[in-house]
């Protein structure tokens, strides 16, 4: 059986650092943009609580999370790998707080300076559905023992 779809997930996450948040706001779904890293197995996202996302997860953290390879990269954007993802956003516990810090800053370098604000909080999203697209054909759901395989 072939693992390309390993590769093409590990190659993804290796050459994006955004994603699409998509939480649910007062009058429905509201997407945005937002920086990730990975961190056991769980996204990490550093978002303000002034922001409308951060909010909405306090009120449900069940959110949706997309990671998409920039369109210069494909012919046809109908053709983009991507990996989307769904699970509940929670605030990263204390006890793991310095070493999820670190791996975000690690992958997010210009960040640094913003977990200096008292408004920016690290969350980690744990995923619970996770759904890759390598391209035409090519989808397939990946169960959480082999997304920690990665």
């Amino acid at each position: 059986m072939s693992n390309d779809w390993q590769q093409g997930i590990e190659q993804l996450l290796s050459q994006s650092r955004v994603s699409f948040l998509a939480t649910m706001g007062k009058h429905g779904p509201e997407t945005s943009m937002a920086p990730f890293a990975i961190h056991n197995g769980n996204i990490l996202l550093h978002l303000s609580k002034l922001a409308k996302h951060a909010a909405n997860i306090e009120n449900n953290p069940n959110i949706g999370l997309m990671i998409c390879t920039p369109e210069a990269q494909a012919s046809s954007p109908l053709a983009l790998p991507r990996l989307s993802v769904q699970g509940e956003a929670r605030l990263v516990p204390d006890e793991r707080l310095a070493s999820a810090r670190a791996v975000y800053l690690k992958n997010i370098p210009d960040a640094e300076q913003l977990f200096s604000f008292g408004d920016f909080r690290l969350f980690q999203l744990a995923p619970a559905q996770i759904h890759w697209v390598g391209g035409f054909g090519k989808a397939r759901k990946i169960s959480l023992d082999q997304w920690l395989a990665i």
